[in-house]
């Protein structure tokens, strides 16, 4: 009896065992399974990033894609087969091609880093690839200013040959980084690849010399004749005193040498603290004695101001001492009242006694109303004192008329409006001051 309980105690605990081993053998195996599988990621190399001006290509995501397709096999990656250079010259030719214009600058100041030759040739292959236009010139800028650090002579051929606005802002900035490095042979080189006075390429040269020369760059600046370039180059160093501070700027100006280049840097000066502190500015106007300098900063002072409040800005220009400043001043008082309330500025101009020296504000006036109100135009146009100025302002007038006339028959008849020259009395042109550009004569 005791010997058949003993069988079946130990049948039963084998039964135990062999169900138990049913039951949970496949999860240990799976476990043995995930130990080995760790072991064989421990021995796998980590996986590797590549890190190019802060954006981030794993190079993992192209492992696991080779992984999907089978090509990976035994626990490992094969890094060594996938090209990093590769990898990130993708990306990087990819980013140039966005057409984010953030990501697509960063790109290039990173393709550029170098400045190597194959770095050169890499960005110029990029930029060709880019839409014409306007969009581009960023890019341009970067381009040319690179490449001149290396070779500035071929970079100039280069740009030569894009014409139009692109061959003067890449010259621009190609001549930029040269001069910072080799004014002269800048300078000798812009000489013998141009003729004429109004030599362009100075423009880009004073820019960079302004970064570590600036009495070198003003010496350049003020031989070069009145012109257009030579108003560019005096508004690049007014800019560049600036940043250094106000006081500096002031000191920039007065060793200009006297006449409309000195004028129309403290007429500049005299805007920008207006637009920090337009008390301040009037201050300045105000303990200045007449001179040609107080014309135009006065003149500058009050187009600001009348932006803003032509009402208090004429009411300012009003007390002036009669005389040259106040003359320029009224204009631009005129210039911005007139066109939003020519009844009210007409009323002001009325308190002035007729003279000369309102003979300009007057025309000034007129140029703003002729269109509106040709007869009131034809007014004030009579009441010019010199008479040389009062009949070429009614002839203007006059031919205002007479257009504005031939357009309105021509609107009735279906027929195309002839197209004027836009400009009233005074021959300045609609919205505008009508003065030279910086530097140049009045």
């Amino acid at each position: 009896m005791k010997n058949a309980i003993l069988v079946f105690v130990w049948l039963l605990t084998g039964l135990s065992a062999f169900w138990g081993g049913m039951r949970y053998g496949s999860s240990g195996s799976e476990s043995i399974e995930s130990t080995n599988r760790n072991e064989q990621m421990r021995e796998a190399p980590p996986k590797k990033e590549v890190q190019t001006n802060r954006v981030s290509f794993a190079v993992n995501r192209q492992a696991d894609q080779l992984s999907e397709q089978g090509e990976v096999e035994q626990g490992f990656f094969p890094y060594e087969d996938v090209s990093r250079e590769a990898l990130t010259s993708e990306d990087l030719f990819e980013r140039i091609q966005s057409s984010n214009p953030v990501v697509r600058m960063q790109a290039f100041a990173e393709l550029l880093q170098n400045g190597d030759e194959e770095s050169i040739q890499a960005a110029i292959e990029a930029f060709k690839k880019l839409p014409e236009g306007p969009g581009r010139f960023s890019e341009l800028r970067m381009l040319a200013f690179s490449w001149a650090q290396s070779d500035p002579a071929a970079a100039m051929a280069w740009t030569r040959e894009l014409g139009g606005f692109e061959e003067r802002i890449g010259s621009g900035a190609v001549m930029d980084s040269w001069s910072r490095s080799d004014p002269q042979g800048a300078i000798a080189w812009a000489k013998e690849n141009f003729e004429g006075e109004d030599n362009p390429y100075f423009i880009g040269i004073v820019s960079g010399m302004s970064e570590t020369d600036m009495v070198g760059a003003t010496e350049l600046m003020t031989s070069m004749p009145y012109g257009r370039s030579r108003g560019r180059a005096a508004s690049i160093l007014l800019e560049r005193s600036w940043t250094e501070g106000e006081d500096v700027a002031m000191s920039w100006a007065e060793n200009l040498p006297d006449g409309s280049l000195k004028n129309s840097a403290y007429g500049e000066i005299g805007k920008k603290i207006a637009r920090e502190d337009l008390g301040r500015a009037v201050e300045w106007v105000d303990g200045m004695e007449e001179s040609e300098v107080k014309t135009q900063v006065g003149e500058d002072v009050a187009e600001r101001w009348a932006r803003e409040n032509p009402a208090e800005a004429a009411e300012w220009v009003g007390r002036m001492p009669e005389g040259e400043t106040r003359t320029e001043s009224m204009e631009e008082v005129v210039s911005q009242w007139a066109r939003k309330d020519p009844t009210a500025t007409a009323e002001w101009l009325n308190q002035f006694p007729a003279g000369e020296l309102m003979d300009e504000p007057i025309q000034r006036f007129v140029r703003e109303v002729v269109r509106k109100d040709p007869e009131t135009a034809m007014t004030w146009a009579e009441a010019i004192v010199d008479e040389e100025r009062k009949q070429r302002t009614v002839a203007e007038v006059n031919r205002v008329v007479e257009r504005m006339a031939k357009q309105a028959e021509a609107a009735e008849s279906g027929e195309a409006p002839a197209q004027g020259d836009g400009r009233g009395p005074g021959g300045r042109g609609p919205g505008g001051r009508g003065g030279p550009p910086f530097g140049q004569p009045r």
